[in-house]
């Protein structure tokens, strides 16, 4: 469940899509061939899905969320991508010991069409 959870709330990916005809949307012309990006992070906040959306709650249940897209647009390697994930957790839990984010410091984070983390400063004492 910490898996599921830390993937709706820090997807990696934000899905591009190649628009297939001109469309205009809310004013705003979309031509053929434009790269559109859909962020679905957003979907994995929506309140209506998610009880205290903005909250990393790694016991949630019923984690319907969309970090590898959906449909006929879902990640081919989704449920590689999950057994690694989790595996990495355990192993990485079971030989670092307990941690936490070291008080005064704030992870920095960068976005895009890929997230990532550039500075993660943890705490053993």
């Amino acid at each position: 469940m910490a898996a599921e959870e830390l993937l709706r709330a820090y997807p990696t990916i934000t899905p591009v899509r190649r628009a297939t005809r001109d469309v205009e949307l809310h004013g705003v012309t979309i031509k053929a061939g434009d790269l559109v990006a859909c962020p679905s992070m957003t979907a994995n906040r929506d309140p209506a899905e998610f009880a205290d959306p903005d909250r990393i709650d790694l016991a949630r249940e019923d984690n319907r969320h969309v970090a590898f897209a959906y449909g006929p647009h879902r990640c081919l390697g989704s449920h590689l991508a999950r057994r690694e994930i989790v595996i990495g957790l355990e192993e990485w839990l079971a030989r670092i010991g307990p941690f936490r984010i070291k008080p005064g410091t704030v992870p920095m984070t960068f976005g895009g069409f890929v997230f990532g983390v550039e500075n993660l400063v943890l705490d053993w004492s």
